[in-house]
Parts: structure tokens; C-alpha cells; sequence
């Protein structure tokens, strides 16, 4: 009978905080977003053969998308949305569950149209942390669920707007992404080595 070998490599290193310096909360104020059916290829995780620790919550390579296609821009209510990730299940199975709340700032026909679709499809985000790095909600093995919810608010000055629930499972918490992204925007690189101006967005950076 075989003999299976386990071979695992397993990359820890040290986490380490520089006191002094800040670790800016929350995300910048817009985003993208693509339904799964346009897209035709993804970027892929590293196996436990990276290089580094650090390599292992990093996309390599670009999302590639069917002719025609672009990824839609999300406006973000300022000073709002969240990113977060839990772990769920049992060992050795288990996974991360990443989590996203989106507020868009407007309550109106476009808004409402886009809560209809989404609900009922399966979509994928890529989100700018405060620091600039880009994070992504949704994969090719697991749907992603996407619960629109919305309020005229009340008063003179009561919260407004929409928000999507977002919510995936996983095997990498909130993957990071440098790849480029074709949008409604023009081309983006999320790596940050560039930073191009979009219409009516500023830099991307």
C-alpha cells in the first residue's frame, strides 16, 4: 500500500507593527463590480510554494473579461463601508467567510435597478482599502450573495441611500489584487505603480 507523504511547507514569519506609525481604517469612496458571466478568466492564489507569508493573500495575474465588458463603478457615501472576514466550519475544512458593507449615497432609479439585479446574481467587488490596496469580495468556487438595502432616512438630515450586504465564502481572507482592471473608468493598476486619472473620479490612487 502507498504511503502518502506529506510535504507542506508552512511560511510564518513574524507580524510585526512599527509603533508610531498609523493603520488607516475603512475604504475610499468607490469601487467596481462585475457579474460573473463576463468574465472568462481569473487571477489565481499562490500555493504554499510562495516565496513569503505575505505572497499567500496575493492575486497574481489579471481578471479577463468577454468582449466588450467593463467592470462598473461603485460611488461610496463618505466615511462609510466596511470590509471583514471570520473564519467558519470545522477543521479541516474550514473557510473564511469575507463580508462587505457597500453604501452608495443615492436612493434613485439607478440604485433601485441595480438592487433588483443584484440580488438575484452572482457578482464579484474589488474594493480600495484607505491605504490604496485593493481587496476583492468574490471567486470562482463559491456564489457570492449580495443583499441590497435602502432608506430615504428621516428628518432633515437622517442617513440615505443604499447599502449592499455582501457576503462570500472563500479560502483566502479578502484576497488582495494587483492586476489591472478594465472599467467604465478607463484601465486601472491596482498595484499602485501607476496612478491614472479617471473621468470624474480623480487618480486612482
Amino acid at each position: 500500500m502507498a504511503t502518502k507523504t506529506c510535504t507542506e511547507t508552512k511560511l510564518y514569519d513574524s507580524l510585526v507593527h512599527c509603533a508610531g506609525t498609523s493603520v488607516l481604517p475603512g475604504i475610499r469612496m468607490k469601487g467596481y463590480f462585475i457579474s460573473k458571466d463576463d468574465l472568462t478568466g481569473w487571477p489565481t492564489l499562490p500555493s504554499v510554494a510562495a516565496k513569503a507569508m505575505s505572497e499567500l493573500a496575493v492575486y497574481t495575474g489579471s481578471f479577463s473579461l468577454k468582449a466588450d465588458k467593463k467592470w462598473h463603478r461603485i460611488d461610496f457615501t463618505y466615511n462609510k463601508g466596511s470590509l471583514s472576514y471570520e473564519v467558519q466550519g470545522d477543521k479541516p475544512s474550514q473557510t473564511f467567510l469575507n463580508k462587505g458593507t457597500l453604501p452608495h449615497p443615492e436612493i434613485d432609479e439607478a440604485a433601485a435597478g441595480a438592487a433588483r439585479q443584484l440580488m438575484n446574481d452572482d457578482c464579484v467587488f474589488v474594493v480600495q482599502q484607505r491605504d490604496g490596496k485593493w481587496r476583492v469580495l468574490g471567486n470562482e468556487m463559491f456564489p457570492t450573495e449580495t443583499k441590497p438595502q435602502g432608506t430615504t432616512g428621516e428628518g432633515t438630515s437622517g442617513d440615505v441611500g443604499t447599502t449592499l450586504e455582501i457576503e462570500v465564502t472563500d479560502v483566502c481572507p479578502l484576497p488582495f489584487y494587483i492586476g489591472n482592471l478594465t472599467t467604465d473608468d478607463g484601465e486601472i493598476d491596482c498595484s499602485g505603480k501607476t496612478t491614472p486619472t479617471t473621468p470624474g473620479g480623480g487618480t486612482t490612487k
